[in-house]
C-alpha cells in the first residue's frame, strides 16, 4: 500500500514501513524503514524533527545521494556536466503513483537533468525495489562517473550494527562472513565482468548482533538485480548514522548521456524481517517463487537429470550416448543432458568452442536422433552451450575476430584456452539469439544449460562495455524465455558465479558449484539456501561417481537441491542401478513438497560435524528432515541433544512414514532425538505429513 499526505511518502507491506518526505528546500530526506507502522501520522512526527534539525544533519538522511555540499558519504549519482562541473543538487519535482509502484521526479537545481525514483512493492512481500532513471534534459551530453541504483538509510541502534555478506571463489561460493560495522566505510565490489557471484554475491543483511537470532530479531537486507560489476557500500558516520548504497560499480566505468537520452540503474531491492535470519530466507524465497520467476507455474517441479560431464567429461559420441538413453531412463531420469564435448575438435578444451554444430566425426547424423532416443523413451532432452565464449581455433574466431575483446596493442590473454565475446555489440547478441532459437527449434530442446567459464581480462577502449555486455546478456535470455516458454533454463557460470538476483528471472536452475564433493555441499548449499530456492540448487552431477563417499549420502544430498546424476551408467553394478532406481522413485513421491519448502537450519556444518536440514513446506502442512555427517568423533555420537523444529502449525498432526504422529506442538517444544549412524558419511531422510 502506497500513503501519500502533506509530501510524506509512506510504503507499507504486511510487516514492513518505508517513509520519506518533501523536506526543506526541497530535498528528498528519508524519515523511516523498518517494522510496520500503523498510519502516515505516525511519520509526520519525523519529518517535523527533521525539518528542526539543522541542515547538515539532514544531509545524513538523503534519501537519494548526488554529492550535495557537505555530505561526504558515498553518492550514489556523480554526473559530470559540460562545463566540468560535478555532482548534483537534486530537489523535488513531482510524484505518481501507478498500481503498485510510486515514482517521484528530482531535478537539478542549476542544470538539466532529471532523476526519477522508483518504488515498486510485491503485495504485501516484505520487500521493496528501488532504481532510478536518469535523463538528459539538456542540449549537451552528461557524463555520469556514478549511477547507483539508491541509497538505503538504516536507523540508529545502540551500539553498531553487525555486517553479514556472502562471498568466495570458484568451487568455495557462499562463504557466510560476517563483521561489526564502526565508523567506516566497508565496501564489497566486483571487477571480474561477466559475474559477479565467485567474488561476492550481490547482496548484504545487517542486524544488531546483541539482539538477533536466527529466528529473532530485526534484520535489514538489500539484493541488487545485477550480474556484472557491482558495488556495495555500507558506511556509518561519527553521528551512528548508516547507509547503504547499491549499484553498477562506477570502477573503469563510465556513461554518457546524450540529449533527452535516459539510463536505468538495476534494481536494489531492500527488506526487513523482525524474525531473525530464518524469516528473511522465508521473504527471499517467497520473492522468487511468487514474483521474481514468472516461470514458475510452468516449471513448478524440477526433473530429474542424468549429464553426461562427471561420466564422460570430453569423451563423447553417438554410440555411448545411445547406450546410455534406456539405461537414465531405467533409473528414473526424466531428463538427459549433453554437456561440453558435442561440437568439432571439442576432444578437450582447446578447440571447438564457438562452432555450434555437432562434430561429425562424433556425431555422424547430428543430434536429432539422440534427441528422438530421449523422447522416445520418454524423457527430455538437453544441451548444454557457451555462447559469451570462443576458441582461437574455432571457425567462429577465424571469420569474426572483431567481435572478440580486445585492446588495441596488447596480446589477447587466453583463460582456458578461450576468448571473450563481445556481448555489448548489438551484432553479437542478435547473432547469439539466432543461433540459439535455431538450435532450441532444430533439436527440440526441453532444456538449455547456459556456462560461462572465465572473466574479463580485455575491456576494449569503451568504458561502458561492462554495462552494454550485461545489459545485452539479459536481452539474450529474455528473448529465449519469451520464444521458448517450455523450455527449462540452466545459469551456469562456471559453477556458481550468477548466483544472483538478476539472473533468477531468466533461469530455472541455478548451478551452485562446480564443487559437488559431498563434505563441500554440506556447507555450500546451507550459504546456497540462505538465499536461493533450493530447488534451483543445480549442477552436473551431485549424484556422481565418488568412491570415498557411500552411495546413499550422495542421492540424500542430491534430494536436498535439484536432483541430477552423473554415475556412468554403463559400467555401474546392478546393485548400484537398484539402489539409484528406488531413489527416484521414492523422491518422486515427495519431490512436490519439498521442492516448495522453507529450508530451517536446525544444525549447521559450520558449527557441527553434522548438519540437521528442515525443508517445511510453505503451507506448513508437511516437512522433510535432512541429516548429513562427516567427521564425527565417537562422544559425538552419545552426546546427540533433542533437536527441536521449527515452523510447524502448533495443533497439526504430523505422522512419519512409519506410522508414528507428533503434534506441531511437541516437534517444536520437546523435539527429536536424531541419531546417526556410527559411520563416517552417515545421513538421513525422514519425511512427516
Amino acid at each position: 500500500m502506497i500513503s501519500i499526505k502533506d509530501n510524506l511518502f509512506l510504503l507499507q507491506t504486511a510487516r514492513m514501513s518505508y517513509a520519506f518526505a518533501v523536506g526543506r528546500n526541497n530535498k528528498l530526506i528519508h524519515l523511516y524503514w523498518g517494522s510496520r507502522l500503523e498510519d502516515i501520522c505516525e511519520v509526520a512526527k519525523l519529518k517535523t524533527q527533521m525539518d528542526c534539525a539543522s541542515p547538515a544533519n539532514s544531509l545524513f538522511y538523503l534519501e537519494y545521494r548526488g554529492q550535495e555540499p557537505y555530505d561526504f558519504m558515498e553518492p550514489a549519482l556523480l554526473p559530470i556536466y559540460d562545463d566540468g562541473a560535478r555532482g548534483a543538487r537534486l530537489v523535488y519535482l513531482s510524484h505518481v503513483v501507478e498500481n503498485e509502484s510510486l515514482r517521484v521526479t528530482l531535478k537539478d537545481e542549476h542544470y538539466p537533468l532529471e532523476v526519477t525514483l522508483v518504488y515498486e512493492l510485491f503485495g504485501d512481500l516484505d520487500v521493496i525495489s528501488r532504481k532510478a532513471v536518469i535523463r538528459n534534459c539538456g542540449e549537451t551530453d552528461i557524463r555520469l562517473d556514478s549511477v547507483k541504483s539508491a541509497t538505503l538509510n538504516l536507523p540508529p541502534i545502540a551500539g553498531n550494527y553487525r555486517v553479514t555478506h556472502y562471498s568466495g571463489e570458484w568451487g568455495a561460493e557462499f562463504g557466510v562472513n560476517q563483521c561489526e560495522l564502526t565508523q567506516m566505510q566497508l565496501v564489497m565490489e566486483n571487477h571480474r565482468g561477466t559475474c559477479a557471484s565467485h567474488q561476492h554475491v550481490p547482496f548484504v543483511a545487517l542486524d544488531a548482533e546483541s539482539a538477533v537470532t536466527e529466528t529473532s530479531g530485526d534484520v535489514y537486507f538489500a539484493a541488487l538485480k545485477w550480474s556484472g560489476n557491482f558495488k556495495i557500500s555500507i558506511e556509518q558516520g561519527y553521528s551512528g548514522n548508516v547507509c547503504i548504497t547499491g549499484g553498477i560499480n562506477d570502477f573503469d566505468m563510465e556513461w554518457t548521456l546524450k540529449p533527452n537520452e535516459s539510463f536505468e540503474t538495476p534494481a536494489l531491492c531492500c527488506g526487513f524481517s523482525a524474525g531473525g535470519f530464518e524469516r528473511m530466507t522465508e521473504i527471499l524465497y517467497d520473492w522468487q517463487l511468487d514474483w521474481l520467476a514468472p516461470r514458475e507455474k510452468a516449471h513448478a517441479i524440477r526433473p530429474i537429470i542424468y549429464n553426461s560431464w562427471y561420466p564422460y567429461l570430453f569423451d563423447i559420441n553417438e554410440t555411448n550416448l545411445t547406450a546410455l538413453i534406456p539405461k537414465a531412463a531405467d533409473i528414473g531420469a526424466e531428463l538427459f543432458v549433453i554437456d561440453d564435448g558435442w561440437m568439432p575438435k571439442r576432444v578437450n578444451d582447446k578447440a571447438g568452442l564457438g562452432d555450434w554444430v555437432a562434430d561429425k566425426s562424433r556425431f555422424p547424423n547430428g543430434l536429432r536422433p539422440i534427441s528422438d532416443a530421449c523422447h522416445a523413451q520418454g524423457m527430455l532432452f538437453g544441451l548444454w552451450v557457451e555462447p559469451e565464449m570462443a576458441n582461437p581455433d574455432s571457425d567462429l574466431y577465424r571469420a569474426h575476430q572483431e567481435w572478440f575483446l580486445s585492446d588495441p596493442k596488447r596480446p589477447n590473454f587466453l583463460k582456458r584456452s578461450q576468448l571473450t565475446l563481445d556481448f555489448s555489440q548489438d551484432c553479437v547478441r542478435d547473432w547469439a539469439i539466432g543461433w540459439l532459437d535455431k538450435l532450441i527449434t532444430d533439436l527440440q530442446l526441453d532444456y538449455l544449460k547456459w556456462d560461462m567459464n572465465r572473466y574479463l581480462s580485455e575491456y576494449g577502449t569503451d568504458h561502458s562495455m561492462p554495462i552494454r555486455y550485461i545489459q545485452n546478456l539479459y536481452a539474450v535470455w529474455k528473448s529465449l524465455n519469451e520464444r521458448h516458454p517450455n523450455v527449462l533454463f540452466e545459469n551456469c557460470a562456471s559453477g556458481g558465479g550468477r548466483a544472483d538476483f538478476g539472473m533468477v528471472e531468466f533461469a530455472d536452475r541455478i548451478n551452485r558449484s562446480d564443487n559437488a564433493h559431498p563434505k563441500d555441499v554440506m556447507i555450500l548449499h546451507e550459504g546456497f539456501s540462505r538465499l536461493f530456492v533450493p530447488k534451483t540448487a543445480g549442477g552436473a552431477g551431485n549424484i556422481a561417481k565418488d568412491p570415498d563417499v557411500p552411495l546413499p549420502f550422495r542421492i540424500h544430498l542430491g534430494m536436498t537441491g535439484s536432483m541430477s546424476i552423473g554415475i556412468d551408467l554403463l559400467k555401474a553394478s546392478q546393485e548400484t542401478l537398484n539402489e539409484l532406481r528406488a531413489a527416484t522413485a521414492y523422491f518422486k513421491i515427495v519431490r512436490a513438497d519439498l521442492q516448495d519448502s522453507y529450508v530451517y537450519r536446525i544444525a549447521s556444518a559450520r558449527q557441527h560435524p553434522y548438519c540437521i536440514w528442515q525443508y517445511v513446506r510453505r503451507d506448513r502442512k508437511s516437512f522433510g528432515l535432512f541429516g548429513f555427517a562427516h567427521g564425527m568423533r565417537e562422544w559425538e555420537h552419545c552426546q546427540q541433544p533433542r533437536f527441536k523444529m521449527r515452523g510447524l502449525l502448533p495443533d497439526a498432526i504430523y505422522t512419519t512414514e512409519d506410522g508414528t504422529s507428533y503434534t506441531g506442538r511437541e516437534l517444536m517444544s520437546i523435539g527429536l532425538q536424531l541419531l546417526f549412524k556410527r559411520q563416517d558419511y552417515a545421513s538421513f531422510f525422514k519425511f512427516f505429513k
